[in-house]
């Protein structure tokens, strides 16, 4: 490290590295003055726009980037504005923080196969993950909580919109309903825009629903976190649930 002062940008879902840097919920940010490292406020991803995430961090005077992915044209434009890039980290983001700091943290291949696309802030190739809208069934109301392997049972969703980079918990209001949950689930899902969804298992009447609808299922065979799963969708390691 040549600066006795840096700030880091780490791509973040949850507590995880995010492997899409454009795709990530936020950017977990800190100061690193003379070995001694300072969380700060977070910064919210502000959606994709040609060019806006490089201009962003460098206006927040960001001088380095932790990512799992980030396509090429998005790595020239973040050195064009002074901005190091290091790729191909996952884990805790906390344990990156601190790996980079005691001269420990290893880069690897970028986790984006992508050319130039959102994984640095550029327009999305539709081709790459056709989804707007991700759902992910869960048992909490945040990223760091375990997926439900339950569709219909599950007391809540994790709604994520890959477009704008937001997510947001809905909670199930069928737990308890006697029968038809799932269909009802799907129709829920259905009316606040999920084009995929993420689960362990789904009955026959909802699988019908699911195809009926247009919605593409991936199936969880353990139950990791939201953020690990959405992870494991990204980067197409999910088989599909029919």
């Amino acid at each position: 490290m040549t600066q006795s002062i840096k700030k880091i940008a780490i791509a973040q879902d949850g507590s995880l590295v995010s492997q899409h840097f454009g795709h990530c919920m936020s950017y977990a940010l800190f100061n690193l003055e003379d070995g001694k490292l300072t969380r700060l406020p977070d910064l919210e991803n502000p959606g994709h726009e040609p060019g806006k995430l490089p201009r962003l961090l460098a206006a927040e005077g960001v001088n380095l980037i932790i990512a799992g992915g980030m396509g090429p044209r998005a790595i020239d434009l973040f050195e064009e504005n002074g901005i190091e890039v290091i790729l191909g980290i996952s884990g805790d983001l906390g344990r990156a923080a601190e790996a980079y700091v005691n001269g420990s943290l290893t880069a690897g291949a970028s986790a984006c196969s992508h050319d130039d696309h959102a994984c640095g802030g550029e327009e999305h190739d539709e081709h790459e993950h056709p989804a707007h809208i991700v759902c992910i069934s869960s048992t909490g109301t945040t990223l760091d909580s375990p997926a439900d392997m339950r569709l219909g049972r599950a007391p809540y969703f994790a709604l994520i919109n890959l477009a704008a980079s937001t997510a947001s918990i809905i909670q199930n209001p069928f737990t308890d309903a006697e029968s038809g949950v799932g269909p009802k689930v799907v129709q829920l899902l259905a009316s606040n825009g999920v084009s995929v969804l993420i689960t362990g298992k789904s009955g026959g009447n909802a699988s019908a629903a699911l195809k009926a609808g247009g919605i593409a299922a991936y199936e969880l065979t353990e139950p990791i976190t939201i953020a690990e799963a959405l992870q494991k969708y990204l980067a197409h390691e999910l088989a599909p649930l029919f």
